[in-house]
């Protein structure tokens, strides 16, 4: 039975959680599949990912309420696995 035994895990946010939850090399094999990564330089596929699902999540309406909502601490959003904030012209792309 400790297989399905279930921690509490406190040290990151719902989102974060919500994330690993997602297998990398399935995500991984997408963004080679269909080339999603080609010509980004910093605000890659994960990265836009996090920010819909953030969304999502926190019933934002518009893209600058997630760019405000992600933006609200540093240690936000490193807790998220982000290395920035993103900004609105960069989600519309």
């Amino acid at each position: 039975m400790s297989l399905f035994r279930r921690t509490k895990n406190n040290d990151k946010p719902i989102i974060r959680q919500i994330l690993e939850l997602i297998p990398n090399y399935l995500l991984n094999q997408s963004i080679k599949k269909y080339q999603s990564d080609k010509y980004c330089h910093k605000y890659k596929t994960k990265d836009q990912l996090t920010a819909l699902l953030f969304g999502q999540l926190s019933k934002c309406t518009t893209l600058t309420d997630i760019s405000v909502g992600i933006g609200v601490s540093e240690t936000f959003i490193k807790d998220l696995g982000l290395q920035q904030s993103p900004a609105k012209s960069t989600m519309r792309e």
